[in-house]
């Protein structure tokens, strides 16, 4: 079993990196048991959706080739609505459920630290999560307004070559640091109120802002290869069934075997964005406790006070 590792201390770029691995290496069990034990309602809800999408393209596919055939299956009105629907309650799901674990990733690297122990309870885990989920979820409908803002400065950027791109990277990053600080803020700091968590994440960002950058930048990407590596054998079968849908629409329709597996893989690319928010949440928890020691000295004073002591 790994050590437990001290996320309070002042950590350079590579240290930072290299506690989070480490971190990973000895709690990757305890996050996954929570992960799977409080987002079951989570996945039975995407299987649902996604079942109710394909069968939406399925009868939207069946009545264009009763058009072109010449027969009348009825009009794509309803296949439409189904896949309309289907589409926004999977979005709806996917950012509810991203908040759900942007609370639990949090509340774990919470409990982590002053637990100091590998592999937390689930149900510990849960009974702080649950305490600041309505917290959370407030901050995210705040941070959805500021996202308006982002998003104006993004297409702004967008017309300006190179330069724009690269400084659209840079804000992109900073900005989705700090909505991950001030979570973790929150809920870390129970006297915190949203206005509080907003403004200590802005603090700290700036603080240590190439660092976070960079941090987030290295690790984003190696989550992101780990988790494409992982999505290599699902996307092949979906690419060969898409092929042979749009090749010969009929059969595609009356291939059961064929809707549940896009179906269930469909699904398992949703749970897997769920899965690389937790992560990418645990990246920050571990930014935060780094960027609040340089700022406040709280740890390095507790030990040394404590070497005093026992003088």
């Amino acid at each position: 079993m790994s050590d437990y590792i001290e996320p309070r201390l002042r950590r350079d770029f590579g240290g930072i990196i290299t506690a989070f691995f480490n971190f990973m290496k000895g709690n990757i069990k305890g996050l996954i048991n929570v992960f799977i034990g409080y987002n079951g309602i989570f996945f039975i809800l995407f299987l649902i959706s996604v079942y109710f999408l394909v069968t939406g393209i399925v009868e939207y596919m069946v009545m264009e080739s009763g058009v072109i055939l010449g027969n009348n299956y009825g009009n794509t009105d309803s296949a439409s609505i189904i896949i309309g629907l289907s589409i926004m309650f999977l979005i709806f799901l996917i950012a509810l459920a991203s908040i759900f674990n942007y609370a639990i990733s949090s509340s774990y690297l919470s409990l982590y630290e002053t637990e100091k122990r590998n592999n937390l309870p689930k149900k510990l885990v849960w009974s702080k999560a649950k305490r600041v989920f309505w917290g959370v979820l407030l901050l995210a409908l705040c941070a959805v307004v500021l996202y308006f803002i982002y998003f104006i400065a993004q297409i702004v950027l967008a017309f300006i070559p190179v330069l724009g791109t690269i400084v659209s990277l840079i804000i992109g990053l900073g900005f989705n640091a700090w909505i991950s600080l001030s979570i973790f803020s929150y809920v870390h700091n129970e006297e915190h109120n949203v206005f509080d968590a907003f403004g200590e994440a802005w603090q700290l960002l700036f603080s240590g802002f190439w660092r976070t950058i960079g941090v987030n930048f290295v690790l984003g990407f190696l989550v992101q290869i780990c988790l494409f590596a992982l999505q290599i054998g699902p996307a092949i079968i979906v690419g060969i069934i898409t092929f042979h849908a749009i090749d010969n629409g009929e059969a595609f329709a009356d291939s059961t075997l064929s809707h549940i597996l896009i179906i269930l893989i469909v699904t398992l690319f949703c749970i897997m964005i769920m899965f690389m928010q937790l992560i990418s949440q645990v990246i920050n928890a571990f930014l935060y406790f780094n960027l609040h020691e340089f700022k406040h000295n709280i740890y390095l004073r507790s030990r040394i006070e404590n070497i005093g002591a026992q003088v």
